[in-house]
């Protein structure tokens, strides 16, 4: 399958109800480029987690508009990259939430290589994950006999 959109840039405001159809845009990006079902779950999955905690990281002040997430993916060989950045200083606040960490191992579980840094070019953090690209196998459609015609 060839890949029809060699980048996926969306910048959108880093609410909760944006993760949703975000996170669908960018599995139907990850299919486009002939990615597995599997890799196109863990890009997904991977996608959710993070955006998930860099909101509850670091949500809006009462009465301000949320700060924009910046999402980013492109394909270089045989790997697909995924690229959150956002605003904030921070990657978690664990002591608001019980529980909250798991998000960063599934993240680490389900990439291949996977960072949290700084941006280098202005104040905030970046979400860095890689998924090796394991395309779907072109397929190959042979005409088969009709059940209905004479066999010898």
């Amino acid at each position: 399958m060839a890949a029809t959109a060699p980048r996926f840039d969306r910048m959108v405001p880093a609410a909760p109800d944006a993760v949703g159809s975000l996170r669908r845009e960018l599995r139907r990006w990850a299919r486009r480029q002939g990615a597995t079902p599997a890799t196109q779950a863990s890009v997904a999955l991977a996608f959710s987690e993070a955006a998930t905690s860099i909101i509850a990281g670091a949500p809006a002040p009462a009465g301000e508009e949320p700060r924009p997430l910046a999402v980013e993916a492109w394909v270089d060989g045989d790997e697909l990259g995924v690229r959150l950045s956002h605003p904030s200083q921070r990657v978690s606040r664990p002591e608001a939430d019980v529980g909250h960490g798991f998000g960063l191992a599934i993240i680490a579980r389900v990439c291949d290589r996977f960072e949290v840094r700084r941006r280098d070019e202005r104040p905030g953090t970046a979400w860095l994950m890689i998924f090796r690209l394991e395309r779907e196998p072109e397929r190959s459609f042979r005409l088969r006999p009709s059940r209905s015609s004479p066999r010898r």
